[in-house]
């Protein structure tokens, strides 16, 4: 097989889409024909054109609403394809893709449709052309691709075959048994798409929600198990229709599609790329931190009960650790490893603990992702990261790689870590725009063996925030990805403030809550304030004790209870950080307290407004 994607994927006029393709890589494309309709050159010079960038094109597509006709209609719709072949011919392509009708004049019966596939192959061997023929999920009388293949059997000419398209398929539940009984050779073209699972008719979801394999909810490796039984060796082409991919850089989503491409090769048995790596739990975080932030910040760990307990031995940076919680305050000032064009303090760098760091770069490396190397980011280390999609690093190491970097860079032990109430870092949770949430899902679910929950909805005053958690086989790595359409809803204000994409709060799991809460009370640290009408809520919806809900109020602690057990968070102010913590205490629960989310982004967004009116009011003053 070789890589191949649709023009309709991407944004942008058809020169650059074509760059864009070329650059990330790809061996062939789709010409989707309103792109070449919109091009101001001739047929023959848009073929050039791919063919000067390294490109094959493998068809031209679509050609709609053809069998089934009668009379006049049916002449007019062998007329249309003597126009295709026309234009395939000044292209220098010699297939066509033909989708299954949904003209309201067509008559069904597979016979009939088979005829009429013969007759547009004989006039395509007169031309040297093939037929590829596709039954689209919301097809008048054909939507299955056991159909269109019987279509493609029973009309036996050599010019033409099947198209197998994943979205298509998925979206019906049909069952993919039948694609490995295929010959191979009767196959013209694969289309490959993911998408959420999402209840809507087919045509909607088509149209707006696919997305590239990795990036959704179906299951692409059964899928590609059965294609491999077919020995098909043809184009696999991403086609995806996408409204984020339309407005999104056309680099960007050409580079993620090869991405995808690879992955679905790994899917292969013989593909040579090495298996998913599990994430066993984050080993750190690195925060570059803004100077004048570094007491505050070092007096909220503290609180927390984290503790220092070394300092780097050349650079302005020191380890704060608890339990199995560590974070690097790195505030050198030559500090390369910033996200550009960020100057808060914040979440620059993420250590992800493997059982076998060699086998997941190598898998990354033959996925097409970049490997950053310590002294590309100026670090005295030798620990080799990812470039995450919002510019910050995932470290990928092991215990041995751990152990000797806390030795070798944080030499001198200011005190042991405390083994206080602070367990691990139980999630973190990143603020993204929609292309980049769709990118670092498909980089986190391509190289790690990670589960995705279904998508969820969270409700913002200001509209609503799509969430989805990665999580490893045994729940210490949660990675809750966050995208808004709505431009003033948290995630997205977090996007905007701080120049892009990035980690927008960590969450740190305590064993107890009681003892946390009041050392943050005692430390005067600022939490997130919760009103009271929603403690009367709590009050209607569990049985709490009178006592446990007075507590919770007081401390401004939130609940919520599944069928696993209960679930209490706490929220810091984040003050000038870009970042803000949740403390979390699990006893059982499964979830990341969705329930609670609406209160928590309407609290914070009042509590800056509020912060918005201070600033305001002082500057009047001055």
């Amino acid at each position: 097989m070789y890589s191949s994607i649709a023009t309709v994927c991407l944004s942008g006029s058809l020169e650059e889409k074509v760059d864009a393709i070329a650059q990330a890589g790809f061996e062939g494309l789709e010409l989707f024909e309103n792109d070449l309709t919109a091009f101001t050159g001739t047929p023959r010079e848009a073929g050039e054109l791919i063919r000067s960038r390294g490109l094959k094109l493998v068809t031209l597509q679509p050609f709609r609403d053809f069998e089934g006709l009668q009379g006049r209609a049916r002449e007019r719709a062998f007329d249309r394809a003597e126009h295709k072949f026309d234009l395939m011919e000044e292209l220098g392509t010699d297939l066509l893709m033909a989708c299954s009708t949904v003209h309201p004049d067509s008559l069904p019966g597979l016979s009939r449709a088979a005829d009429d596939y013969y007759e547009l192959g004989e006039r395509a061997a007169r031309r040297n052309l093939r037929v590829a023929y596709e039954a689209l999920a919301w097809g008048r009388h054909i939507h299955d691709y056991r159909d269109s293949w019987e279509v493609v059997r029973r009309a036996a000419h050599p010019n033409v075959g099947l198209v197998l398209d994943t979205f298509h398929i998925f979206s019906r539940q049909t069952e993919l048994g039948t694609i490995g009984r295929i010959p191979g050779d009767r196959i013209f073209l694969v289309q490959t798409a993911d998408a959420p699972r999402l209840s809507m008719d087919h045509l909607s979801w088509s149209r707006h929600y696919r997305c590239f394999p990795g990036q959704g909810e179906l299951q692409m490796d059964k899928f590609m198990a059965m294609l491999d039984e077919t020995r098909y060796d043809g184009p696999l082409s991403h086609e995806i229709f996408n409204d984020v991919f339309r407005m999104g850089h056309s680099d960007q989503t050409a580079r993620d599609g090869l991405r995808s491409y690879n992955l679905l090769l790994s899917m292969q048995g013989d593909s040579g790329i090495p298996s998913p790596q599990p994430i066993e739990s984050v080993a750190f975080l690195e925060i570059a931190v803004e100077p004048d932030d570094l007491a505050s910040l070092r007096e909220l760990l503290s609180a927390l009960g984290m503790a220092c307990v070394g300092r780097h031995h050349t650079l302005n940076a020191e380890r704060w650790a608890a339990g199995d919680v560590n974070l690097v305050l790195n505030a050198e000032s030559s500090f390369t490893g910033r996200t550009p064009g960020r100057d808060a303090t914040a979440v620059t760098a993420i250590g992800l603990r493997v059982a076998n760091a060699y086998e997941a770069f190598k898998r990354a490396d033959k996925l097409g992702y970049d490997i950053v190397e310590p002294e590309e980011v100026g670090a005295s280390h030798r620990m080799s990261a990812l470039r995450n999609v919002d510019g910050s690093l995932s470290y990928i190491i092991d215990d041995s790689q751990l152990s000797r970097t806390w030795d070798r860079e944080f030499p001198v032990d200011v005190q042991p870590a405390p083994q206080g109430a602070l367990v691990d870092i139980d999630h973190i949770s990143v603020a993204l725009s929609y292309h980049d949430y769709l990118s670092l899902m498909l980089q986190y679910r391509a190289i790690f063996q990670l589960a995705p929950t279904p998508s969820f909805d969270v409700t913002d005053p200001r509209g609503l925030i799509q969430s989805q958690v990665l999580q490893n086989y045994n729940g210490r790595f949660r990675l809750a990805l966050n995208a808004s359409a709505s431009p003033d809803t948290a995630s997205n204000r977090f996007v905007r403030q701080y120049g892009g994409s990035g980690i927008h709060h960590v969450a740190l799991r305590t064993s107890a809550m009681r003892d946390t809460s009041a050392a943050l009370q005692q430390a005067g640290t600022p939490v997130l304030p919760i009103p009271g009408n929603y403690y009367r809520d709590l009050a209607a919806r569990f049985d709490l004790p009178a006592q446990t809900l007075q507590w919770m109020q007081a401390h401004h602690i939130l609940f919520d209870q599944d069928g696993e057990g209960d679930f209490h968070q706490l929220y810091t102010q984040p003050g000038r950080q870009a970042f803000f913590f949740e403390l979390v205490q699990r006893e059982g629960y499964q979830g990341l307290g969705a329930p609670n989310a609406f209160v928590r982004v309407t609290a914070q967004q009042r509590l800056e407004a509020e912060i918005g009116d201070s600033t305001q009011d002082d500057d009047v003053k001055h």
